[in-house]
């Protein structure tokens, strides 16, 4: 019996090839899922490793979130910083004055040197915001990963591993020379020896000569950029000229307690530094990595199921086809002694081997598609710089486990329908499956589809708690019901369809529509197959229809002004650029913003202790600050309560926010720099509404108030308005040629900055799109499988069509009527849903800023059309197998 189960499997190698492509595709997600974090998070353990020392002097605040150098530290607006990555936000100089970056004086570093258990010590000097251009002119930067910029810095890692490794040329040696890390280099465009211009965030840009590539560690970067200068170089561009540093970096000896020896350490430098034991560091950086990779997963590892859902269909159909084409061997099987069991058994053993070829085949391709999300997120701006490949074995174990898993189950109902075969009418009759009607579980998914349809209308407005959760189960139960009962509920499409084929191809459209019926369910199960592929296409399209609706909305409700200057980035830049936008002939006003994040302290003045780091954003305070007069220039901002602020240390505060915080006007507000070790106490003399629109923050004060600290010097926003009478387009011009010497910042009216922030919902739709594209691929192949078990099971009678009347390409076009129906029936259903659902999750997220709904009417009818088109792509192979067949043969066929 075995054997003849493996002859009969490669009796039919093409099918069985098809099913095992679909297991591969749906595995191969699974797997590229599980390789891609793999790949990051090797990348990122690396880059941990060889960026901490032994023990780490850093500035207190970066307690708030450790990270080590390249691992993701970003100043960004909020002025938090990580490791080496060093301090360039909400410092202070503590040690060294004119600076507004935390920094350590050289004697500390040679208290440290004759500490117990130092062997050696070295002091760094770094940045964020460091950011190199390309041949080109742009700037090489993407959203997430920090462009950095250091002294060079000879120190080993933790546990002696290399520290930074120099790979090409040689070590900067004068202020004049520059090092980069290879990724950045070969970015640019520029070889060693040329001139590269770059930004940096006090002095403007600069020029220096490239000498050499260098890494930390393994030499991974997760699309960091990384610049080394030389210590006196480093000193002029991050702190001002100071003779000082922003980190320490120590090596113990190799029997030292690293504990011990930050603990006298801690001991030696001052309040707003603290040390810390490597190990430390790097345990809490791999676990916040890990966190966030976690989210990385499951968001791919959804698609993935997606896929697998899709390969089941086609895996059904497959063994379908299989059992009608063996209908008489297994009947042979049955009259010579085989029991049921045995057939059933011979069914699963195919899906068995089917399941693990096909599921191998997917953990290779699944390397592939781990590329193919790397490549893909730095072609929509987030290169992760990963070159690191290993397969891990869960990799492997889980994929083979799905990929058989899934290909069984769906294989289990043709198995079972293979045992009910009786032997003598098998044997005499014609070797076809019998027509199925609609069946009960057509009937029963109406009921579901209600009972989800329920479940939504309870999540949108019934407030039950936990919205979404009703909202996204009732969304599929409503996709399962739609997908059972697709046979009772697409009839009104075939019904359709039937109508304007009668009319444009007479007697073949009709022949095309009673074929397309003729087995209801499995043509639902292969419409199903495309359902879902375009339910969530759709969806996606009209939920980022709206995104993009609400963020234009918002854009035009939130900003005043005719221009505004931003880093691209979304960095902090020189106050330099208003200064020279202020300059320009037909600018008749600039308003400025700055922020700072402060640690929010309670009512009794104590300072919490932040050195273990704190997650809850409510421990902090987002500031911005402008000048008096600038209320309501930037951002919409109409006095609700007291007053605006006057002086320093005077607050307003979003009347939301007072409503949640309890706060009113005349209240204290309590705030504490770490770097700086100051405690800032604010006065509340106002609150404030936006409307319908954005502020920026939550907390405004006077740039008065910042100034003592010294967190004024980088703006975070400039608003400019224009002269009356001036004209727009040399407004414009000349507000980019004063920028021109900061590449990082653009110059952009208010509907060019819409564009802007909604090109990112773009970028994200088009990475979904991608992900969901090979949902689409597999639910192509269930059609062209199901047409070929129509033409298997229609042998006799496409031969006595082509015998009376029909000629060849009557057929072919036959088939692909009947192709064109059911992808219709998929895309009809599938956008519907996909609109309905789209415009609950719009509804579900209108308090998170998605106030309009946008449906693109014209992309879905597009989408619609290129439903049509697979349609009749996939029909290709199936109409000339149909046209092929010798038309004697097929009439004397039973």
């Amino acid at each position: 019996m075995w054997r003849a189960t493996w002859k009969s499997l490669w009796a039919r190698k093409l099918r069985l090839l098809m099913s095992t492509l679909a297991v591969v595709l749906g595995v191969a997600f699974v797997a590229g899922s599980f390789i891609f974090t793999d790949m990051l998070q090797g990348s990122f353990d690396s880059i941990v490793k060889g960026t901490v020392a032994d023990v780490e002097v850093q500035p207190r605040d970066n307690a708030v979130n450790p990270s080590a150098s390249g691992a993701g530290a970003d100043g960004g607006n909020s002025g938090q910083d990580g490791g080496k990555a060093g301090s360039t936000g909400s410092g202070d100089g503590g040690e060294a004055a004119q600076t507004s970056t935390p920094t350590l004086k050289p004697e500390v570093v040679e208290k440290i040197r004759h500490l117990d258990g130092v062997t050696r010590v070295q002091g760094s000097v770094s940045a964020t915001g460091v950011h190199a251009i390309g041949s080109d002119g742009r700037v090489i930067a993407s959203f997430g990963p920090p462009q950095l910029g250091f002294s060079w810095y000879t120190l080993p890692a933790f546990g002696g591993q290399p520290g930074v490794v120099l790979k090409s040329g040689h070590a900067p040696t004068s202020d004049s020379e520059v090092v980069v890390d290879p990724q950045t280099l070969e970015k640019s465009g520029y070889r060693l020896g040329d001139r590269m211009r770059i930004i940096t965030p006090d002095d403007g840009t600069i020029t220096a000569t490239v000498v050499g590539t260098a890494t930390w560690g393994s030499g991974g970067s997760a699309g960091a950029s990384y610049l080394f200068f030389s210590q006196h170089r480093a000193q002029e561009l991050f702190i001002d000229g100071s003779d000082a540093f922003t980190g320490i970096g120590v090596q113990t000896s190799p029997d030292a307690d690293r504990d011990e020896v930050a603990r006298q350490v801690d001991d030696v430098i001052p309040k707003n530094f603290k040390a810390t034991n490597g190990q430390t560091i790097a345990d809490e950086t791999s676990s916040q990595i890990n966190d966030a990779l976690q989210y990385v997963n499951t968001f791919l590892l959804i698609f993935a199921g997606i896929s697998l859902v899709v390969a089941a269909f086609l895996i059904l159909n497959t063994f379908s086809i299989l059992v009608a084409q063996r209908s008489r061997e297994l009947a042979l099987y049955r009259a010579i002694g085989a029991s049921r069991r045995q057939i059933r058994a011979t069914v699963l053993v195919e899906a068995l081997i089917v399941g693990l070829a096909g599921s191998a085949l997917g953990v290779v391709a699944g390397v592939g598609v781990a590329y193919f999300i790397k490549y893909f997120m730095a072609v929509a701006g987030y290169d992760m710089g990963v070159s690191r490949l290993a397969v891990p074995l869960r990799a492997v174990v889980i994929s083979l486990v799905v990929g058989v898993a899934v290909t069984i189950v769906a294989a289990l109902m043709p198995a079972q329908r293979a045992t009910k075969v009786p032997p003598v009418e098998a044997m005499t009759g014609s070797a076809v499956e019998k027509p199925q009607g609609l069946g009960d579980r057509a009937v029963a998914g109406v009921p579901m589809a209600l009972f989800g349809l329920l479940a939504m209308v309870i999540g949108l407005w019934g407030h039950p708690g936990h919205n979404a959760v009703w909202a996204g189960v009732g969304m599929g139960l409503v996709t399962i019901g739609v997908a059972i009962a697709s046979p009772l509920l697409g009839r009104p499409v075939v019904w359709l369809v039937g109508r304007l084929y009668r009319m444009l191809f007479g007697e073949v459209g009709r022949l095309a529509e009673k074929n397309s019926v003729r087995q209801p369910r499995r043509t639902a199960a292969t419409a199903s197959a495309l359902m879902i592929g375009l339910t969530l296409v759709s969806l996606m399209t009209v939920f980022g229809a709206s995104a993009k609706a609400s963020v234009t909305d918002s854009v035009h409700e939130s900003l005043r002004g005719d221009y505004l200057i931003g880093s691209q980035a979304g960095s902090q830049f020189p106050r330099s650029v208003a200064d020279a936008a202020g300059r320009v002939d037909g600018v008749s006003a600039v308003h400025s913003m700055s922020t700072t994040l402060l640690v929010n302290v309670p009512a009794d003045g104590s300072i919490p202790d932040i050195r273990n780091g704190v997650g809850d954003r409510d421990a902090y305070l987002v500031v911005g600050a402008m000048k008096p007069g600038d209320i309501d220039r930037i951002y919409p901002q109409k006095i609700t309560s007291g007053r605006a602020f006057k002086a320093a240390d005077e607050l307003i505060v979003n009347q939301k926010v007072a409503e949640q915080k309890h706060l009113e006007v005349g209240d204290t507000v309590l705030g504490y720099s770490p770097s700086r070790q100051k405690l800032v106490q604010f006065t509340v003399v106002g609150l404030y509404d936006s409307g319908d629109g954005q502020s920026g923050a939550d907390y405004w004060t006077s740039t008065s108030t910042l100034s003592p600290l010294g967190l004024d010097k980088k703006l975070s926003f400039v608003s400019v308005e224009r002269a009356h009478g001036a004209d727009p387009a040399q407004v414009k011009k000349g507000l980019e040629d004063a920028t021109a010497d900061t590449p990082l910042v653009s110059v952009m009216d208010v509907n060019e900055y819409a564009d802007q922030q909604t090109s990112q919902v773009d970028q994200i739709l088009v990475f979904i799109y991608a992900l969901l594209g090979l949902s689409i691929v597999i639910a192509i192949l269930g059609i062209v499988n199901t047409l070929g078990l129509s033409i298997i099971e229609r042998t006799r009678e496409i031969g006595l069509l082509r015998a009376i009347a029909l000629k060849r390409r009557e057929i072919r076009l036959m088939i692909t009527l009947e192709s064109v129906i059911i992808s219709l029936l998929g895309a009809t259903v599938g956008l519907i849903l996909g609109v309905g659902f789209g415009a609950a999750l719009q509804h579900l997220m209108a308090d998170q800023g998605i106030t309009v709904l946008s449906v693109p009417w014209g992309q879905l009818l597009a989408f619609l059309a290129a439903a049509a088109v697979v349609g009749v792509l996939a029909a290709v192979w199936p109409a000339r197998r149909a046209t092929r067949i010798d038309i004697l043969k097929a009439v004397s066929s039973e």
